[in-house]
């Protein structure tokens, strides 16, 4: 969405964006883009732009752009490419792929602008993460314990700690986690384990009359790693986020996502894969 991205990128983004599509290579190429939103679309969307920025004859684009121009690119790229594929690798465990059959399911969903400008968002938003000290209360006594947002039990119990009322913006941020770490790292999530502990704190962020599926599941042969059980809240997660933000027009969005949530997931996984494998550990801290 044009108008989104006027917002994420800087105008040295948008510089950057003009000499590399060649649309309007000059230091004024920031005003010629915010005087007509839709041209940054076209730009991301032209093969030229990311030619120059991607091609064999390019250098490294993390030493040359920024990570929110490079997610617009790779965001815009991949649903060009989906659109012209029946079938989908999907990533089991860290080496083998399978085609699924679904690019043009895959394909209708990451069409939408709103869809890819939440996306290029969410990716943003992970390349510094919030950590550091934060006290708790433990069997009467205060103890400093370290808190990552990259942690979902901690998230998830920051979430259960506050009024109802005032949840959505972790809710949100649980979702986010859960598409994230599925779609991005889903080798990592799949080798990392959660204890009881954990699992108890996760499903504690959800009110009383959403646990009963979590809990059947949680207690199923099926879960291995991480990445199921983020993967079978974050659309709850979501839908909670969406039921508590007061603007339609996220609300929307988050509700999308949440119907779509696989679909966003496989995407994710999709750019991450033809694009990112490579350089996603230089561009998202994972602690």
């Amino acid at each position: 969405m044009s108008n989104r991205y006027v917002e994420l990128l800087s105008a040295a983004d948008l510089e950057a964006l003009g000499r590399a599509s060649g649309h309007q290579p000059g230091p004024e190429a920031a005003a010629w883009f915010r005087a007509e939103p839709t041209r940054i679309d076209r730009a991301l969307d032209d093969p030229v732009t990311f030619e120059q920025l991607f091609g064999p004859d390019s250098p490294e684009p993390l030493a040359t752009v920024s990570p929110p121009l490079i997610f617009a690119l790779l965001v815009h790229r991949g649903a060009d490419e989906i659109g012209d594929r029946h079938h989908v690798p999907e990533r089991v465990g860290s080496r083998l792929l399978l085609p699924v059959f679904d690019g043009e399911q895959l394909a209708r969903f990451i069409a939408e602008p709103a869809t890819r400008a939440f996306l290029v968002e969410l990716l943003g938003s992970y390349t510094r993460v919030l950590s550091g000290p934060r006290w708790e209360k433990s069997r009467g006594r205060w103890r400093r314990r370290r808190f990552s947002e990259m942690n979902p039990a901690q998230l998830a119990q920051l979430a259960a700690e506050q009024p109802m009322a005032e949840r959505a913006g972790a809710y949100r941020r649980l979702g986010d986690l859960a598409l994230f770490l599925n779609g991005v790292f889903p080798d990592d999530s799949a080798r990392r384990t959660l204890s009881p502990i954990e699992l108890e704190r996760i499903v504690r962020s959800l009110p009383p009359g959403h646990r009963t599926d979590p809990m059947r599941l949680l207690q199923s042969d099926r879960i291995d790693g991480t990445g199921p059980v983020l993967a079978a809240l974050g659309p709850s997660w979501y839908r909670l986020a969406a039921d508590l933000v007061p603007l339609p027009g996220i609300s929307g969005e988050l509700r999308n996502v949440a119907e779509h949530f696989d679909q966003a997931r496989r995407f994710l996984a999709f750019v991450t894969d033809r694009y990112l494998w490579n350089r996603r550990d230089r561009l998202f801290p994972l602690s």
